[in-house]
């Protein structure tokens, strides 16, 4: 009568598939129409959040000049999650 009854979770599976958002701080054109400020998706889907974040720190370095920042990473989530 008092005994615990079993609950059982439902967790999401592993996110497969990651994307990484940037922050943009001024019009930047890549060759395929200008990007205006605000935050943008990456173009690149990676396995994993690590993979997603390392790659996006070695593309800030190649694409900020010293001294200034064009673009700063908000974040990798989920394909299908948004950064807001």
């Amino acid at each position: 009568m008092l005994e615990p009854e079993a609950h059982t979770r439902a967790h999401a599976p592993p996110a497969k598939a990651w994307r990484n958002y940037y922050r943009l701080y001024q019009v930047l054109d890549f060759g395929f129409g200008p990007r205006f400020p605000g935050i943008h998706p990456g173009p690149s889907v990676f396995a994993s959040k690590d993979i997603a974040e390392s790659h996006a720190k070695a593309f800030l370095v190649t694409l900020n000049p010293p001294g200034r920042w064009l673009m700063d990473h908000a974040g990798a989530f989920p394909e299908g999650d948004r950064a807001n």
